[in-house]
């Protein structure tokens, strides 16, 4: 089963379950021949939607501009080949400033609707902050059986213990501890929208962060 955000470009839409994955691999590669990414003053990650399943044709119109964008991927196999596709359909992570973005929706509007996410406690778009952002995409870069999707990612944002990976190659990765499967597992998630489990880390690899 696909996981697709609502295709109504209502932000205001309740988000459902996502259904688990057993393997998260690498993210999309970049177009060939983009230019290089754009610096802009007051950069930040926002969370944009898509319909009909346009996240991939969106970080290629993205990635044209100098646009960083980031759509995790997941591995579907069948009994002839397998295939990359994006974890969570009508998601799209984009690296900008609210400027640039406002003005960029505004020319791509008939090719490629895009809309913000809408934060409900502020009414202003959702934002990820670059910390949370860096370590999502350092976990889910990694072509590993053991890192997979959580059904409910919003059960993240209030249970765990906060803490810290200090040894092996997720090192200064930052995430919550969770009792899943019966074992501890480092998970890490993106407002409430997409969780991803981390397993095999050792409980002596973990500090807990003081709040």
């Amino acid at each position: 089963m696909k996981i697709h955000l609502s295709d109504s470009l209502d932000s205001n839409t309740e988000m459902g379950d996502l259904h688990k994955v057993e393997r998260l691999v690498q993210p999309s590669a970049s177009a060939g021949g983009c230019p290089p990414v754009v610096s802009l003053p007051d950069m930040k990650w926002f969370v944009l939607r898509v319909t009909y399943s346009r996240e991939l044709k969106a970080q290629k119109f993205l990635q044209e501009v100098g646009v960083e964008c980031y759509i995790p991927m997941v591995c579907e196999r069948n009994a002839e080949k397998k295939c990359y596709v994006p974890a969570v359909h009508n998601l799209i992570f984009v690296h900008s400033s609210r400027d640039f973005l406002d003005d960029y929706k505004r020319k791509v509007e008939n090719d490629c609707p895009l809309r913000y996410m809408m934060d409900r406690s502020t009414g202003f778009p959702m934002v990820v902050r670059d910390k949370e952002m860096e370590d999502f995409m350092r976990v889910t870069k990694e072509n590993d059986e053991g890192i997979f999707y959580l059904d409910d990612p919003s059960a993240v944002v209030t249970k765990g213990t906060p803490v810290e990976i200090v040894c092996g190659s997720f090192k200064g990765v930052q995430g919550k501890l969770l009792r899943i499967r019966r074992d501890r597992k480092v998970v890490l998630q993106l407002a409430g929208l997409i969780a991803v489990a981390v397993d095999g880390i050792p409980m002596e690899w973990c500090k807990v962060i003081e709040q």
